[in-house]
């Protein structure tokens, strides 16, 4: 057998391994919780989308959104700010005006130093700005706007993706870090594909390409580093969550069956389906509703020696999941979809400030809540 061959099937071995059990046959505890929009914007100042949120180790608030009206479309000019708030709630400032990489906000992320990680999916860059504001790295580059003056010829449907490029993105997703300083992006909507630098911006690895095989990926949506340097990556077209070792080998799978009751009607607008890198995991196959699961994830801090867990979510019924490391389903945060304070509406962003403490950003509500758990009160359905 031919060397990629052992590989590919060494890789469905590790699936069959270590794939855990889905939700339907797991008794999975509904987790109560307190939900609370803590954040207070000055008169005439408005989030828009809200596509990331992160705390800093002073529990700052800072919340990237897609608001800004400067320009006629992503290609020509600004349409994301980046707003900070206090550990109270209150309105800090706004930061980056004029920052040339902010066009279309995706994620924005805190290391263990500070720094603040843009990820913008409209100019295909990702920012490092220090605590002080000031601008430390820029990963990818963004097309020249030329574009927009001198329109392009259109692509044809079905011209396949120019091949990924080391250090270049094409629509990046979220950034991540192992505790050496590495460097981890999910490329997300049209390279499907995860990237790997050295703490100085240099390239390391680059895997990846269409598919739903190990170490393939549909619309890679988030990612997230645990302490041993083991990395998750929210493949939501494919339905799973694929882990991989610090140098982007596959390991394993998480997969996961929505909890969509049958015959589901959402209040909300219906979000997804294939064009949007959606897979359709709900009870039922007919109804026009797609998941979107795992959108997006995030892993606890885990410090003082606690233990680490993943929170991801889907799009519809609107719930959070809890899982440990190695993938066992411990619970469920069922908000579910609506415009009230407790419910969601399509979460885009999440914060694991701790165990117990997940904020979340909201794409059609326009805002940002706190969520704090308390599974010492949970039932099991």
């Amino acid at each position: 057998m031919a060397k990629q061959g052992l590989s590919t099937l060494f890789a469905l071995l590790a699936v069959a391994a270590f794939t855990p059990a889905t939700a339907a046959q797991q008794q999975v505890p509904s987790i109560p919780f307190d939900a609370t929009e803590p954040l207070k914007l000055p008169i005439d100042v408005y989030f828009g989308e809200v596509a990331g949120v992160a705390l800093n180790s002073k529990r700052h608030v800072f919340v990237y959104t897609r608001t800004n009206t400067q320009g006629a479309s992503i290609t020509e000019g600004q349409r994301a700010q980046l707003f900070e708030f206090g550990p109270d709630g209150e309105f800090v400032k706004e930061i980056g005006r004029g920052l040339y990489s902010m066009a279309w906000a995706h994620s924005v992320r805190i290391d263990k130093q500070d720094n603040i990680w843009l990820v913008d999916n409209g100019s295909d860059e990702i920012v490092e700005l220090g605590a002080d504001y000031r601008k430390k790295m820029v990963l990818g580059r963004r097309e020249e706007s030329v574009g927009a003056r001198n329109p392009r010829p259109p692509v044809a449907p079905g011209t396949p993706v120019r091949p990924a490029r080391p250090g270049y993105f094409n629509e990046p997703t979220d950034v991540a870090w192992d505790l050496q300083g590495n460097i981890f992006i999910s490329d997300g909507y049209r390279n499907t594909n995860v990237h790997k630098f050295d703490k100085d911006g240099n390239n390391v690895k680059l895997v990846g390409g269409p598919g739903g095989e190990p170490l393939q990926f549909k619309t890679p949506h988030g990612i997230a580093v645990d302490k041993k340097g083991m990395v998750y990556v929210a493949d939501r077209g494919n339905g799973r969550i694929q882990v991989l070792d610090n140098n982007l080998n596959f390991v394993r799978e998480i997969k996961y069956q929505t909890s969509m009751p049958k015959d589901y009607v959402s209040p909300l607008p219906d979000f997804g389906g294939e064009g949007r890198g959606g897979s359709q995991t709900q009870a039922d196959a007919n109804s026009p509703v797609w998941s979107l699961w795992p959108n997006t994830i995030c892993i606890t801090p885990g410090d003082n020696g606690e233990e680490q867990y993943i929170y991801t979510h889907d799009m519809f019924p609107g719930y959070l999941q809890k899982f440990s490391l190695d993938g066992k389903l411990l619970g469920e945060v069922r908000a579910g979809a609506g415009r009230k304070v407790g419910q969601v509406g399509w979460i885009h962003a999440l914060a694991c400030v701790s165990e117990n403490e997940v904020w979340v950003g909201e794409l059609l509500n326009w805002r940002v809540q706190k969520f704090v758990l308390h599974p010492d009160r949970a039932a099991k359905r």
